[in-house]
């Protein structure tokens, strides 16, 4: 229980910060904060460092995008002096149902990330890497600054050539990050097109 309130804890203070840094960080650099695969790559973290069981896994990177979507939302209020009303909350009610999806995803591609299997290492940095990939995709569609789209993917590319252990695992990566970005964009897609009509109605 402690461990789920620290993993929760955490996505709250990651949900603020991107909150607080998106009105401070300068011109397109605040992508850097305001994203969907920053908050991945937490959950990803969070997959990475529990060694306890799949379920311990999949329950904290949960833990930590839920977390964030409360404290991104819960900040609007407390600093932003946000309205709470029923026609504010397809916001935090959408990303956390998103949340409850990507957090296992995430957090498996981070175990993976330090197994001992060369397969599931290379898996797990393509999953990681492919979201970034897959979110500067989705800013090109939707004519967002070029610059957040080359920031993004720029990470995108960094995160196999970063968190690969061998030069083989590094190409092999890069190699599987096209079919990885190529899913990814596919979800990044439908997934705005989701949340689009249930901000809207």
């Amino acid at each position: 229980m402690r461990t789920l309130l620290a993993w929760t804890a955490g996505g709250i203070v990651l949900g603020v910060v991107s909150l607080l840094l998106n009105h401070v960080m300068p011109g397109e650099s605040s992508r850097l904060v305001n994203s969907g695969a920053v908050w991945a790559a937490g959950a990803f973290a969070a997959g990475a460092v529990v060694r306890e069981g799949w379920w311990r896994v999949w329950l904290a990177g949960t833990a930590v995008l839920v977390g964030a979507v409360a404290g991104y939302y819960g900040g609007l209020v407390v600093f932003e002096g946000r309205h709470v009303g029923a026609d504010v909350l397809a916001g935090p009610l959408g990303w956390g149902a998103v949340g409850l999806l990507a957090g296992p995803v995430f957090a498996t591609a981070g175990a993976w990330w330090r197994d001992e299997r060369r397969g599931r290492r290379v898996v797990g940095v393509c999953v990681l890497g492919g979201v970034f990939l897959a979110e500067a995709a989705y800013l090109a569609v939707k004519e967002r600054p070029a610059g957040e789209a080359w920031i993004v993917a720029a990470i995108g590319l960094a995160v196999p050539l970063v968190l690969s252990r061998t030069g083989r695992e590094r190409l092999l990566a890069l190699v599987a990050l096209v079919p990885a970005a190529a899913l990814g964009a596919m979800a990044y897609l439908a997934l705005g097109s989701v949340l689009d009509v249930a901000f809207t109605r």
